[in-house]
């Protein structure tokens, strides 16, 4: 049993600047909340919001649990954050998808849908984590609108190893290239931020048979600009991204509140411009952001920064 619930209206509250009018707003005044039987097509494309809460694939992957409860605290750092009327697209929060009895299958097979549904009727999806078990769902739900997809995961972890028994948090792009292989489709990965200690030699060995892309955390280090080509020359063969950020990608300083911390991982000045680049394509059309386990986090740190990645794409 899986349930889809309607967000709490009272995240969506904050401070009030009612003396600068339209030029004071922020998110919490500008978010409309909706339900799927209110859903219609837009003639220009807005955004989405869409929580996936599950922590059931961390579980799996004897990962610390705790992510099942970042959408809404992505919400809370959203909503105070500036609106800009004029130059921002129109933000809809459609809820959450909830697991019930830790079935994260049947929760999948509920976000395939809500996620082609929100793609056919024009919406840029945003995908609030959850896990990186979300990640597969969201891919899924792309390959009913789009044939040609190339696949940006900004990540310290390739995610490829091989389902034992079920799903986790750890397996989701290898199940994406198995379904590639099942359904006369190209597998094309891009993975960003990689840790050499991070992954063993058998998932370097897997990336490699998969022709995935890799580029090391070290190698950002070096040469951002570089990274920032290798994006572009990735994403000129496809007609849609799919893009997914692990926040474990970013160094434990400025993000602890992970299920697993990074050591010499990317700054957040890395990785948004990173994302940025990936924005410039205009390829994109769903973002996910994953693994925030806020009862790690501290002061909300990394709360904020998901926030701060998440304004990225509403200004696009």
């Amino acid at each position: 049993m899986i349930m889809l619930e309607f967000t709490d209206k009272t995240i969506w509250t904050g401070r009030l600047d009612d003396e600068d009018g339209t030029l004071g707003l922020r998110w919490h005044q500008a978010i409309q909340t909706k339900n799927f039987s209110e859903i219609a097509f837009n003639s220009e494309e807005n955004i989405a919001l869409l929580g996936f809460c599950s922590d059931e694939g961390v579980r799996r992957n004897k990962g610390r649990i705790g992510a099942r409860n970042a959408p809404d605290q992505i919400r809370k750092s959203l909503a105070n954050l500036p609106f800009n009327k004029e130059n921002q697209k129109q933000i809809f929060d459609f809820g959450n998808i909830l697991l019930v009895n830790e079935n994260l299958e049947s929760a999948r097979e509920e976000q395939i849908e809500c996620v082609s549904t929100l793609l056919r009727n024009n919406f840029f999806p945003i995908i609030l984590g959850g896990g990186h078990e979300t990640a597969l769902g969201d891919y899924l739900g792309m390959t009913s609108q789009f044939k040609k997809i190339g696949i940006i995961n900004i990540d310290a972890h390739f995610d490829l190893r091989i389902p034992v028994e079920n799903s986790t948090s750890g397996t989701p792009f290898f199940e994406m290239a198995q379904f590639c292989q099942n359904n006369d489709r190209e597998f094309h990965y891009l993975c960003i931020g990689i840790q050499s200690n991070g992954n063993t030699q058998a998932l370097f060995q897997r990336a490699e048979e998969l022709e995935v892309k890799t580029i090391l955390v070290d190698e950002v280090h070096v040469d951002l600009n570089f990274v920032l080509r290798q994006i572009e020359d990735f994403a000129v063969h496809f007609d849609a991204l799919y893009l997914s950020l692990d926040l474990d990608v970013l160094d434990g300083a400025f993000a602890p509140g992970v299920s697993a911390p990074s050591v010499n991982g990317l700054t957040p000045f890395q990785v948004k411009s990173i994302l940025q680049k990936i924005i410039e394509t205009k390829k994109v059309k769903l973002f996910d952001v994953v693994e925030l386990n806020p009862e790690l986090d501290q002061d909300n740190h990394t709360a904020k920064l998901a926030a701060h990645f998440i304004q990225e794409f509403t200004l696009r």
